[in-house]
């Protein structure tokens, strides 16, 4: 069993950043042409596309990894506690926030259409962290059964949610849908971390792979990657995320934003949004002048918002879903 590290592990907050990096990246750009940069074409375009197969992957991945260094126990009233005030609490006050403002914001993309249904119904990309609550749900008995503390009935497991994910059921309420397409992934996160494989050459044949995955998708993504709910996509997105796992990449610059990776899934939007909107307003249109702003805010902004809402308790679990200061 994964031991909880003492401090914090470089290489996967470098993972992190470069998960936050993609994501920040992909929201700039436009999850399509009529959003975002509205993008018609070109690298940036096509690159947004292809790395659909490895971006939530990588998230979903490094949240189970995690996960393994505290693990659910035997309280599963303050396991849940925690879940909600980490996960549901930001994701209803920011994701609320980030609704609204999307409204009322001249120049963002689209609008809540059903304000009734707002967050019963995910917001956003505010689907990701609901989804990822009904993950740890599910997780709670299949520990309390210690169906993930053997090799055999976590393959049998992993099966089981293969099959979910390939057979595209699901629905928009409560992410659920959400929540069967990231369970594979984060339970090849998790085995990952409980059963570590050791391989000779681990770091070389590690980057041997993400570089074969990363040129399979530049020269056939678009022929045999189907959609983000196939077989062929959760090849992929696993096998790049373990890959990149044995490459024990390590990065000072990397792992400061990964450290701050929650934040940044949070806000990244509202800075996005804000650059994009302003450097349109003073005169740039070309698309590189307009990308390179608007991932810097996107990555920048979120750690300063972080840096300061810390201080306080009331901005601590609503913005962040951290544990309140205790006053001496």
């Amino acid at each position: 069993m994964t031991k909880p590290p003492l401090n914090r592990s470089r290489s996967i907050d470098t993972l992190r950043g470069i998960a936050c990096i993609l994501l920040v990246a992909y929201h700039v750009i436009g999850i399509a042409p009529d959003n975002g940069l509205q993008v018609q074409e070109g690298i940036l375009k096509d690159a947004n596309a292809l790395l659909v197969y490895i971006r939530m992957p990588i998230f979903t991945f490094l949240s189970g990894f995690v996960y393994a260094w505290r693990p659910f126990s035997s309280d599963w009233k303050n396991f849940v506690s925690g879940k909600i005030r980490r996960l549901i609490i930001p994701m209803l006050f920011v994701g609320t926030l980030f609704a609204i403002l999307q409204a009322f914001t001249p120049g963002t993309n689209s609008i809540i259409t059903d304000w009734r249904f707002m967050h019963l119904i995910p917001v956003a990309h505010y689907w990701f962290i609901e989804s990822l609550f009904l993950i740890f749900l599910i997780i709670i008995p299949l520990e309390h059964f210690k169906l993930l503390h053997n090799k055999k009935s976590f393959v049998l497991l992993f099966l089981a949610a293969a099959t979910l994910f390939v057979t595209n059921i699901g629905t928009p309420w409560f992410s659920i849908a959400g929540a069967f397409y990231l369970f594979p992934y984060f339970l090849v996160g998790l085995y990952c971390s409980r059963f570590p494989v050791q391989i000779k050459n681990q770091k070389a044949i590690g980057y041997l792979i993400v570089t074969a995955v990363i040129l399979f998708l530049i020269f056939y993504g678009q022929q045999y990657g189907e959609g983000r709910r196939s077989l062929n996509a959760l090849i992929i997105g696993t096998t790049f995320c373990t890959a990149l796992l044995f490459t024990e990449v390590n990065s000072a610059f990397l792992a400061r934003i990964g450290i701050y990776s929650y934040s940044i899934y949070l806000f990244h939007i509202f800075f996005t949004a804000a650059s994009r909107i302003f450097f349109k307003k003073i005169g740039v249109t070309n698309i590189w002048e307009l990308f390179i702003p608007g991932l810097a805010f996107g990555l920048i902004g979120p750690i300063l918002l972080e840096l300061i809402a810390s201080k306080y308790n009331p901005s601590r679990i609503l913005l962040l879903g951290k544990r309140p200061i205790k006053k001496s």
